[in-house]
């Protein structure tokens, strides 16, 4: 056959789901997520619906795996016939929520951009910062990986860059000085109120010929490239002309979004000039190189209309490196402006000794810094139940921010989630068969493979995924499905030495739906005619997905059984009056406070409180995040890492800090302060306990666990939390008080806001990734 046009769903199945709504995860919750977050707005400048988004998801894949076989001569009616009853059904599935692609997914799959980026179906990406050439043709040369990494941020990836000694050490001194003049039309939107305050000129002071920055990513990535590589290729004068550069607010074709003009450009390449040059003939070291990458991370979330994560990862022994966010230290103040746009984790091995882990969780004690990988462990070693295979994935350099996936230079996450515990649920209602748990991953492990096959913009990029196809087949909600399924823990208990005793039942389930996964891939790499993928399965920490789906996020815990979940939204959002006939709570948002102790509101932007309880709150085996013991947590990550995930387990490791205690003189009288209260003070020999049981688990895991971090339990409160424990008795009280769905009161299309101003700072709260 020679036919190209587009594969389409038939409409006549279509009409089963038109403005008919899934059981969205939390109540109402998970459906203003999904507006919020992934409904794209149309033509008309009003949201798409879900089973709108659903089309679009469905047959933007598709049509990748028909493309695929009209190259390879396999495109046929009798391919086609069998192509659309898999799309019935992933549509179905997937519309149901029993699984769904990633946020990126969510938000890209179907569009001409990702038609013609393919980059944007990938959530995150990993790089090494050594001199590198763009292209097959060209010298390597300095300025790839900052390049690489801001040119992916900008897309709204995450990415992991490894700023290793033996990696940065391929980086030559830097051989002079640059000086960098920024000008700009002084008809330009945003000169008078912005640029002019920070030195930028109207006209050119010196004969240099500028380097006109084009309105792209592409050249706001070349303004930086140009300023890094000058300082290694002679070039002493750089003139930048940003006026071709849209003012803050216009509108971004193609990703979406408003722009946040020129300044932060302007602010990012002079910094990152100022510090090249302080380098002149010498060696920029691995913390520079970070603060280079921190700065690239400022400037691409400056103005809140894009996110990003980054990771940086370094050496366990590079002290400044380790210590480089303990501000209390002077030499950090001045980058304490920046280096919160990373997380930063070191590199360790089988070998390495207790003394240099207790070290790390000293730091981590304090600081809740580094965490660690293992590229040591990742490049032999799929799940680790399937024992040492060396160089399985041996051009394993870098993870991506959050840690599930390991990473060759240049090279993307593909993730797919499957929501296990509504799976199980649909099974026990007697809507499913058994049979769904493998075809969902039959489905999930086709989608997140025809990813594969897009085209992606940079070279580097584009030789490793054909060869390697990498996939991230993910499994969300499952604590939930833990005690949904098997009715106990994962983790039953320890014996003598402290070895946890896994659940055997998890682990065979685990294990077989492993074996789903790659059967499937194998048989799909042979109809496509490629390599079959180099790893295939992981477990992502699902951020705002685990919300549209109602389920605990990856393998964390829900915060608590019954909790509020207050969302920020602005107090003109078309929403807002919905949310307030369907009976929840709103009030200004707060924003400090009067020098009276009474609050200050900001009266733009309003708080959502959403009541939420958890699937599995009513079992008697169920744990909040903060009750579960910092070696039990711990020992569930190591059971997904040896029974499914042969990439890595995303984790967040919780554990409690020693509390301040009163201090007694031996007469059993309490020490008060100067001002009469009681001097409070933390005993040293808890912290060193809790530091050491830090210490022993990460020695006891080095040869399991590929990556995790750990943080201290948040106890702090304040005004607005995103997250609130309550009781059963509030919850239902706020139940209560609501008279409808949301979905229930909306008649037609919504209006589609200008901008997101939903609050993301704290989406990491609670072990989740922020990114769409």
């Amino acid at each position: 056959m020679t036919q190209t046009t587009k594969i389409k769903l038939n409409e006549e199945f279509l009409t089963q789901y038109r403005n008919k709504q899934p059981k969205w995860g939390f109540g109402g919750l998970g459906y203003i997520v999904y507006l919020r977050t992934y409904a794209r707005k149309k033509a008309d400048g009003t949201l798409e619906r879900w089973d709108e988004t659903v089309q679009r998801i469905t047959e933007g894949n598709f049509e990748i795996e028909a493309k695929r076989l009209r190259e390879i001569g396999k495109y046929s009616a009798e391919a086609m016939v069998a192509l659309n009853e898999e799309m019935e059904r992933f549509y179905h599935l997937v519309f149901n929520l029993v699984m769904t692609p990633p946020g990126r997914g969510l938000w890209m799959s179907g569009t001409e951009y990702a038609e013609r980026v393919g980059d944007a179906e990938n959530n995150c990406w990993g790089v090494s910062m050594r001199p590198q050439s763009y292209t097959s043709d060209e010298e390597p040369r300095v300025s790839f990986a900052p390049v690489f990494t801001f040119d992916q941020a900008m897309k709204g990836g995450g990415v992991g860059i490894n700023v290793q000694r033996k990696y940065v050490e391929q980086i030559p001194k830097v051989a002079n000085e640059l000086n960098i003049t920024i000008i700009c039309d002084n008809n330009h939107a945003d000169y008078e109120s912005e640029l002019k305050s920070v030195g930028v000129k109207d006209d050119i002071p010196t004969k240099v010929f500028p380097f006109i920055v084009p309105d792209s990513r592409e050249g706001w990535a070349e303004a930086l490239g140009r300023v890094i590589d000058a300082h290694y290729e002679g070039v002493t004068e750089l003139v930048v002309d940003i006026s071709n550069i849209r003012p803050r607010g216009t509108a971004i074709v193609g990703f979406g979004g408003t722009a946040s003009g020129p300044a932060p450009l302007v602010e990012m390449l002079n910094r990152v000039n100022t510090i090249l040059n302080r380098r002149v003939d010498d060696y920029v070291t691995p913390t520079e190189w970070g603060d280079v990458v921190q700065l690239i991370g400022t400037c691409v979330v400056a103005g809140n209309v894009r996110r990003t994560a980054l990771i940086l990862i370094g050496d366990q022994d590079d002290n400044e490196f380790v210590e480089s966010k303990n501000y209390s230290l002077p030499q950090n103040l001045e980058a304490s402006q920046w280096r919160w746009a990373s997380n930063n984790s070191v590199d360790i091995g089988v070998d390495t000794d207790r003394d240099t882990l207790r070290n790390l969780a000293v730091n981590i004690y304090y600081n809740g810094e580094p965490g660690y990988v293992s590229t040591e462990l990742s490049r032999n070693y799929g799940r680790i139940i399937d024992g040492f295979q060396k160089d399985i994935d041996g051009e394993v350099e870098v993870f991506n921010p959050c840690g599930e996936i390991t990473l060759p230079n240049a090279s993307p996450c593909n993730l797919f989630e499957i929501n296990l515990p509504r799976i199980q649920q649909l099974i026990d209602k007697g809507i499913e068969s058994a049979t769904l748990y493998s075809e969902a991953a039959y489905l999930a492990t086709r989608y997140a493979y025809r990813i594969t096959f897009r085209h992606y913009e940079w070279e580097a990029t584009r030789d490793v995924v054909s060869r390697h196809r990498r996939l991230g087949v993910g499994i969300t909600g499952i604590t939930d499905w833990v005690l949904l399924k098997f009715g106990k823990k994962a983790i039953v208990g320890f014996d003598a030495e402290g070895n946890a005793i896994f659940n055997d039942e998890v682990c065979q389930a685990l294990d077989e739906l492993y074996g789903e996964v790659k059967s499937t891939n194998i048989e799909q790499a042979e109809q496509l005619e490629a390599n079959p993928s180099i790893k295939v399965t992981t477990v992502k920490p699902s951020g705002t997905v685990s919300l549209l789906m109602g389920s605990s996020p990856g393998m964390h815990y829900h915060w608590s059984a019954y909790m509020i979940r207050r969302v920020r939204m602005a107090a003109n959002a078309p929403l807002i009056p919905i949310l307030m006939d369907c009976g929840y709570y709103i009030e200004p948002a707060v924003v400090g406070f009067n020098e009276d102790g009474s609050r200050k509101y900001d009266y733009n932007t309003v708080v959502v409180e959403f009541p939420t309880k958890a699937p599995t709150a009513e079992h008697s085996d169920f744990q909040s995040a903060g009750d579960v013991p910092l070696r039990e947590q711990a020992a569930f990550q190591a059971l997904l890492a040896m029974y499914w995930s042969d990439n890595a387990v995303s984790a967040t490791l919780s554990f409690r800090k020693a509390q301040p205690k009163q201090t007694f003189f031996e007469d059993g009288t309490v020490l008060l302060d100067k001002f009469g209260n009681p001097q409070m003070s933390v005993d040293k020999r808890e912290e060193d306990a809790v530091i050491d049981e830090i210490a022993d688990l990460l020695n006891r895991y080095k040869g399991v666990i590929k990556s995790t971090s750990l943080l201290p339990y948040a106890t702090d409160t304040y005004p607005q939390m995103p997250y609130e424990s309550i009781d059963e008795a509030k919850y239902n009280a706020m139940v209560a008080k609501l008279t409808a769905k949301p979905w229930e009161l909306i008649s037609g299309d919504i209006k589609a806001e200008d901008e997101d101003t939903t609050d993301y700072s704290t989406e990491c709260i609670g072990n989740s990734c922020p990114l769409k």
